[in-house]
């Protein structure tokens, strides 16, 4: 059995209550308070409860500092480096403190890193002078594999350790040379 469809029977529906009769507006107190979002054209240093323009963000340099932290947690490596008299905190290390890691006398600034480097590569060829080549060629693969890894370039601060290890261990293969050994 099939029924058909009556064009007309939206014009004979039985009507609907609460649906078909118009409703009144409710009107809100003028003393109530009503929970909603609110926008700001201005400046603010408020921030709302939702969002808005006084949200803080991270800077650049704390964004950068927790996906490094969080990147060395992941791979299990441990996040205080020994300086030999103190010892870094990854996870807490301030823009100030990093700064004064790598100048020109801290413990990463060019002449600490270079001598700890070369200290690193003469002990490495048991101090012979005549594996000098040897030593620049592994350093040299270092720093080309680290320009490699970080998309072909590195930071001024690098080519200047790699300037200062390559004049150390010219010097450390010209004490032979004067001593005549």
């Amino acid at each position: 059995m099939s029924d058909r469809i009556d064009s007309n029977y939206r014009k004979n529906a039985l009507p609907v209550a609460g649906l078909d009769e118009p409703q009144p507006r409710k009107e809100v107190e003028k003393n109530s308070v009503s929970v909603s979002d609110r926008v700001s054209l201005g400046d603010q240093d408020k921030v709302g409860k939702t969002y808005g323009p006084g949200l803080k963000v991270s800077s650049g340099y704390e964004l950068l500092r927790r996906l490094v932290v969080k990147n060395l947690e992941e791979q299990g490596v441990t996040l205080q480096i020994s300086t030999g008299d103190s010892t870094i905190d990854l996870t807490t290390l301030t823009p100030g403190e990093a700064q004064a890691l790598v100048a020109e006398d801290g413990y990463f600034g060019v002449d600490k890193t270079s001598d700890r480097i070369v200290d690193f590569a003469i002990n490495a060829f048991s101090g012979d002078p005549a594996r000098l080549q040897e030593m620049k060629d592994a350093i040299d693969k270092g720093f080309s594999d680290a320009q490699d890894a970080l998309g072909g370039s590195l930071p001024g601060i690098s080519q200047q350790t790699y300037n200062a290890i390559m004049e150390k261990l010219d010097a450390f293969a010209a004490r032979f040379k004067e001593s005549g050994q």
